[in-house]
């Protein structure tokens, strides 16, 4: 069919009257070109790329896109993470925002002592993470849309699998729990025993207030090869405890301390780190909600979600007019779409947190 017959002026990213429909129109007209359905949706779709407006909007609603797969994307490690927003990228020492002085008594007429929040030893900050992905102007002039139509989903799915990363590198080195994070690294396996050991022990710990470490929000920290072990020592109603200290061994049952207690976070991430480990090894890790915050993640204000941009550098035709997008670089016709996030992963309060290999 010949582009002449073609009327953009008709179509929905022209004619509706605000920006965003104008923007959700693009996105429509994309869908219907790159079905294959009907030919005159394509050859709209290809002249649609031919203008100054459509390539922008479509980019517009390629960046709603990635962000929602951005938020629909499980962040594996939210249940750990305690944010802080800065507006640089300046390296920081950590306030203590969690650990407030408690209040004096105050007579009548007498004044109130003052406070500040206390600068700490953990020094914190954000930093840039990203991909680029070409797609090829061939491609495109082979109505072969698939490329285009999915970047957005893999830009939004790799900003926060970079997210993930960076706890799990954190976490875990060399196939075990990292102990520059965790300290002592055991080799007690998870049982109810175990389990019960571990959380006396983070209890009888003092902070860097002087206070006892808390363990009311303790995360516990697995790989997928755990699952069922995990499921029966938290989820269950009611506990077996063997003791062999006597002459026998006697089994007991009570109700289960750890449920409500102890919250499960299964990562794939850390079990694919953890190797061989990954089928036994277990952490605790202070929840979110702790005035013991185990991990920061810090944030740039003004940019909480992924950012998508495309490369303009194809240049002009030898007539001087502008060259669309679509039609790829001058040096080597190739579209290039980019994404960024901003974000810092860095170790906290440590003295909170609990690790074994489990053999």
């Amino acid at each position: 069919m010949s582009t002449n017959t073609i009327d953009l002026a008709r179509e929905g990213f022209r004619r509706a009257p605000t920006h965003a429909e104008r923007v959700h129109e693009a996105a429509q007209l994309f869908a219907r070109g790159r079905s294959g359905a009907s030919i005159l949706s394509q050859a709209v779709l290809l002249e649609a790329f031919t203008t100054d407006d459509f390539p922008g909007l479509l980019g517009d609603a390629f960046q709603r896109q990635a962000i929602a797969a951005y938020k629909d994307t499980p962040f594996e490690f939210d249940g750990i993470l305690t944010d802080v927003t800065v507006d640089d990228f300046k390296r920081r020492k950590l306030v203590d925002l969690w650990g407030a002085d408690a209040f004096e008594p105050v007579g009548q007429g007498e004044e109130y002592k003052g406070a500040s929040l206390s600068e700490t030893e953990v020094e914190h900050g954000t930093g840039k993470y990203g991909k680029a992905y070409g797609l090829t102007w061939e491609l495109l002039r082979a109505r072969d849309f698939s490329g285009l139509a999915n970047f957005p989903r893999a830009l939004g799915n790799g900003a926060v699998k970079g997210q993930n990363n960076a706890v799990a590198d954190l976490l875990v080195a060399d196939g075990g729990w990292n102990p520059e994070f965790f300290g002592t690294v055991e080799t007690a396996p998870l049982n109810e025993t175990n389990l019960d050991a571990a959380i006396r022990a983070l209890s009888t710990r003092e902070n860097h207030r002087g206070e006892l470490v808390p363990t009311d929000q303790l995360v516990l920290v697995h790989g997928p090869a755990l699952r069922a072990q995990v499921n029966r020592l938290l989820k269950a109603t009611e506990l077996e405890w063997k003791d062999t200290s006597g002459s026998r061994t006697t089994t007991t049952k009570t109700p289960n301390p750890f449920a409500n207690v102890v919250t499960p976070l299964e990562s794939r991430t850390v079990g694919a780190r953890l190797g061989t480990n990954g089928g036994t090894g277990w952490a605790l890790v202070q929840g979110n909600g702790s005035d013991l915050p185990s991990i920061v993640r810090t944030l740039l204000s003004g940019h909480p979600d992924v950012d998508i941009r495309v490369k303009r550098d194809q240049g002009q035709s030898v007539a001087g007019g502008d060259i669309p997008v679509d039609q790829g670089s001058f040096k080597d016709d190739t579209i290039w779409y980019r994404g960024r996030a901003v974000h810092g992963i860095d170790p906290a309060f440590t003295t909170g947190v609990y690790a074994s290999n489990g053999a």
